[in-house]
């Protein structure tokens, strides 16, 4: 996100209250809250775990190349590494790009619109291709239930935006529309 965005995250967090750990392995969950291996305890009413760092178990058993964490390797077109006709996009697969690049649904749906144009020119007999990476950023609306930040980094610029009470509408609105668009019923707004 970029050190600028993290100093102002970690400010709404503290006032929020919520706790952060870095650094320590989960050893457990408890209905109470996280233990580490360190045995210490991080309270929790409530516990949402994504495992982030570990493709799916499936993959572990078959033939298709991955990365030491189990995720499928790709190249930048999302041809699965070694195949001809294999590709993989969206979080089963191994994205490349700079240290802060993070799996988020656009850049999902992004990997499967390039897949997907990638193939249709194999099989036209076009050499062209498109990539993935040049789209690689991060865009967020961190909702807070009052209020939200807005989050955005791209290899030019980073920054987050503080939006009080107007936030919350905001991601409401996106995720309405994000769901109107999808099912046909608006268009999409061009470059979005």
């Amino acid at each position: 996100m970029g050190s600028k965005s993290l100093k102002m995250i970690d400010s709404m967090f503290k006032s929020y209250k919520i706790e952060k750990r870095f650094g320590k392995k989960i050893k457990s969950f408890e209905p109470g809250g996280i233990v580490f291996e360190d045995d210490s305890i991080l309270s929790s009413d409530l516990t949402i775990f994504i495992p982030a760092s570990a493709g799916h178990t499936v993959l572990k058993n078959s033939d298709i190349p991955l990365t030491e964490a189990g995720f499928i390797k790709i190249d930048e077109s999302c041809l699965v590494t070694g195949t001809e006709n294999v590709y993989a996009a969206g979080d089963i697969a191994a994205i490349e790009g700079p240290e802060w690049k993070a799996k988020q649904g656009h850049i999902a749906e992004l990997m499967g619109k390039q897949a997907a144009y990638n193939i249709i020119m194999k099989e036209s007999g076009s050499s062209k291709r498109k990539s993935y990476k040049e789209h690689i950023n991060i865009l967020c609306i961190m909702d807070t239930g009052n209020g939200a930040a807005f989050v955005f980094r791209n290899g030019k610029r980073a920054f987050a935006i503080p939006m009080p009470w107007l936030g919350h509408l905001v991601k409401r609105g996106w995720g309405q529309y994000a769901q109107l668009t999808k099912r046909g019923i608006i268009p999409r707004f061009p470059g979005l």
